[in-house]
């Protein structure tokens, strides 16, 4: 019995580092980021990899900013990533913080939080 319980243990453990970890990346993206490229991305999704050398992050991007062209977006994106990781190591003590990948998943309408109709 005690070697089933063990079992879920680290899936457990995964979900809990994996919600910190994008709890943190979330935060650290909205509130320390200052890069105007970004202005249109918003974070959609978060998974870290079963090794947990990886996360990736999906993002979409307002259509004003998906007319301006995805590579700088990109490009902005990978640029703050050693940002991030160094944020990520320092602020949940982590031994390697993870390699992070930005995946593009498409335009979005509005950013998280807008209301419709504000201009």
């Amino acid at each position: 019995m005690s070697s089933s319980r063990n079992r879920r243990q680290p899936a457990s453990r995964h979900l809990r580092v994996q919600s910190h970890l994008s709890q943190e990346v979330a935060r650290t993206f909205r509130g320390e980021l200052s890069d105007p490229m970004l202005e249109g991305v918003a974070l959609t999704s978060f998974e870290l990899a079963p090794d947990g050398r990886l996360v990736r992050i999906g993002y979409t991007v307002t259509p004003e900013a998906a007319a301006s062209g995805l590579r700088p977006v990109q490009r902005a994106l990978d640029r703050a990533s050693g940002y991030l990781r160094s944020q990520l190591a320092e602020h949940l003590d982590l031994k390697r913080a993870p390699q992070l990948r930005f995946i593009y998943i498409g335009v979005s309408e509005r950013l998280p939080g807008e209301e419709e109709g504000a201009s």
